[in-house]
């Protein structure tokens, strides 16, 4: 089936809001074929105007695909792969886990494609799915004394169970894992993996430990144009780093306000596209909670879309529907 891809994060994730919007405020909302003027987009629920503000929390061009080509040409190539690749038509995302890329080189680069355009293919609308995507660990024992592992990447955080009973002190490189399984049972398995593997090992050996990186894809509403989209930060922005969170979301404040400011609506929405391996570790409500509100006043919603899924950071005031209802 040959698809041409018009997908880009901004659309992906207007969309999904849409949706979102839809379901939480019982109202249909749909896109404005009209000038945005000083929004970046209009969406319309009857005679009513939404002014929308889009922005993407990190500076920086797109996610790399190789250091030796264009960033988002890269990016956008392998979408169109995936597109090429589509069995029915229908909007998709490929969420980039924070620190992944997409690699150049074969096979690594038609293997990744082969299994995310097989985790694509059956999702019906706004439906999500974890592609397993092959790693290999590597696990070092250091000494027989001691009764922990240290762990760098993506399983840090689950340090403590890993060296719960080990017997010696130990090493594991995770870099190679960007996003944890949502499922505490998939995650039991990596960890029982590496456990296993540092029960066989004697002092100063290194093992391979095989499991597998998670990766989030999406299908979109059916209202998004058809293709795949790519969406994930530079490898080089950490999403838990406040600072240039912060520093991004004001400015993507305070642009809002501007265009709102200009503009003409009756609700003023911001959306901000996030690069998170979980919803859960996002920092725009902290920030937003940091802020002075005068600064943001002006707005009635925000909301930020990662991991395939919408969170409202900011609720309205009020509605303009509700403030039509209102008595006199």
């Amino acid at each position: 089936m040959t698809i041409q891809a018009k997908l880009a994060p901004h659309s992906a994730a207007l969309s999904m809001v849409i949706a979102w919007m839809g379901n939480r405020f019982y109202r249909t909302f749909r896109q404005s074929e009209d000038d945005p003027a000083s929004f970046d987009a209009i969406l319309t629920q009857r005679e009513r105007r939404i002014g929308i503000t889009l922005g993407l929390l990190w500076d920086g061009d797109p996610p790399a695909a190789s250091k030796t080509i264009d960033r988002s040409e890269g990016n956008t190539a392998f979408a169109e792969l995936l597109t090429s690749d589509l069995q029915q038509l229908g909007g998709y995302v490929v969420w980039l886990p924070p620190g992944a890329v997409i690699p150049t080189e074969e096979p690594a680069h038609s293997d990744l494609r082969i299994l995310l355009s097989n985790g694509l293919a059956g999702l019906a609308p706004g439906d999500h799915r974890e592609v397993r995507i092959p790693v290999i660990l590597k696990l070092a024992k250091i000494e027989t004394d001691g009764a922990y592992v240290s762990v760098t990447g993506g399983l840090s955080t689950e340090w403590t169970t890993i060296s719960e009973g080990i017997e010696g002190a130990f090493h594991l490189d995770s870099r190679p894992i960007h996003r944890l399984p949502a499922e505490a049972a998939e995650l039991d398995i990596i960890i029982s993996r590496v456990r296993d593997r540092a029960a066989i090992l004697n002092a100063e050996e290194v093992t391979d430990v095989k499991v597998h990186d998670y990766w989030l894809v999406t299908r979109l509403p059916d209202s998004a144009p058809d293709g795949v989209v790519v969406i994930g930060g530079p490898p080089g922005v950490d999403p838990r780093d406040g600072v240039p969170v912060r520093r991004s979301f004001r400015h993507h404040v305070n642009r809002a306000v501007e265009q709102r400011r200009l503009g003409d609506c009756e609700l003023s929405v911001l959306i901000l596209i996030g690069a998170l391996a979980h919803m859960e570790d996002e920092l725009v409500t902290s920030a937003l909670r940091g802020m002075n509100p005068a600064a943001y006043g002006a707005l009635d919603l925000i909301v930020l879309v990662a991991d395939g899924a919408v969170r409202q950071v900011l609720q309205p005031r009020s509605l303009p529907w509700e403030r039509e209802r209102a008595p006199a």
